[in-house]
């Protein structure tokens, strides 16, 4: 393995294995060796750099996590800039899994899924933030929707299916219009939602921010040194289960719902899906959370709720207050990848005969974890 390949990650999808990890690999912590001693205020950019894949989230975690650990409180103003800033990264993440990385994982049209992505108002440089978050519900309603965001919405809250089933039926009549455009991403979603729809994903209650004890997390943090690379709920010593964060967690406020969402491999696509119109309405702004907590002097941890679920930075700080002692980040892939997760059981579950590889491929596009990923079919 490249020292670049090691350094960000790779995971090992086992398809089938039941005598083992259906999962393997993984993420390692250099944040253990590279923060310590750092000039504090140089670490939110440079976090920011090396997860590139929703890099403006973890900036924003890192900045507010450091605001914390100081006993700083953020203004109303830089509240309203980070909550704009977190809206649009997650709608650029949520448009690039879907028009680029949808398309070219399945061997489609990427071209074309590449040229709708780079008219997508969120992609454009041409424009401010506030100009992108503005102009994207026309954009959604033309090259994508057919019909107005909130329309669009409505219409699928009131069919008499489950929600993320009428959104299934919607992209396959979508596909099948002339008119639509090439790059759309409703072609993608139509092939692979019959298969997607058998594959399922129930798993324990997912990792929301209201039902998420912030103290308890970091004295798990502070008690296993490991314990940001297999997380697993504080006070579940040995959990038969680990939850997971995404999208899907996020489709409603009842746990009952979020659970219907996040049971089946097309579930988790479609939330992608819907959460991004709900991005564009005008309910958008409120639509991801996020926090901080002062954990004590010269310790704070920070969250928010980004495209791949639910991210965490921790930070220790030096007597000084401007060096780092220690810097923990807890990030969504570490949760939906860990080998006792949904993500491995299902893998588990899949039969010998049948499609297992594109199987196995479907069930991580649906998880989406920012990491390279090879799927071994063992002998």
């Amino acid at each position: 393995m490249t020292d670049a390949r090691a350094l960000a990650g790779h995971l090992r999808l086992h398809p089938g294995r039941r005598d083992g990890p259906a999962i393997s690999g993984g993420r390692p912590d250099w944040l253990v060796r590279l923060a310590p001693g750092r000039d504090a205020d140089t670490l939110p950019t440079l976090l920011g750099a090396l997860f590139s894949l929703c890099a403006d989230a973890h900036r924003d975690c890192a900045r507010a996590a450091l605001r914390a650990a100081r006993g700083q409180t953020e203004s109303a103003a830089e509240a309203a800039v980070a909550a704009q800033a977190l809206r649009l990264g997650t709608a650029r993440e949520h448009l690039l899994r879907l028009g680029h990385e949808l398309p070219r994982r399945l061997g489609m049209n990427a071209d074309a899924g590449a040229a709708w992505l780079r008219s997508s108002p969120p992609w454009r440089d041409d424009l401010d933030p506030i100009a992108r978050l503005a102009a994207l519900p026309a954009w959604l309603q033309r090259h994508l929707l057919g019909i107005a965001p909130v329309d669009w919405l409505r219409r699928h809250a009131a069919a008499p299916c489950d929600r993320l089933e009428a959104v299934a039926h919607w992209a396959q009549e979508q596909a099948g219009r002339p008119e639509v455009d090439p790059g759309s991403p409703v072609h993608a979603l139509a092939a692979l939602a019959p298969l997607a729809r058998t594959l399922a994903t129930p798993g324990p209650a997912a990792l929301r921010p209201g039902t998420t004890d912030w103290a308890a997390l970091a004295r798990a943090m502070d008690a296993d040194a490991g314990f940001c690379r297999l997380p697993h709920r504080p006070g579940d010593a040995t959990p038969a289960g680990v939850p997971d964060t995404g999208p899907w967690c996020r489709e409603a406020d009842a746990p009952a719902e979020a659970a219907q969402a996040g049971a089946s491999a097309w579930g988790r696509l479609g939330a992608r899906l819907v959460e991004l119109v709900r991005l564009a309405g005008p309910d958008g702004a409120r639509r991801l959370q996020r926090g901080a907590l002062a954990l004590g002097p010269g310790d704070g941890l920070a969250w928010c709720e980004m495209a791949r679920g639910l991210l965490l930075h921790r930070v220790r700080l030096e007597a000084d207050g401007r060096r780092v002692a220690a810097w923990q980040v807890l990030a969504p892939t570490e949760w939906n990848a860990h080998p006792r997760g949904t993500l491995a059981q299902a893998l588990a579950a899949l039969p010998e005969t049948g499609p297992r590889s594109e199987a196995a491929r479907l069930l991580a596009l649906a998880f989406d974890p920012c990491v390279d990923v090879e799927v071994i079919c063992d002998a």
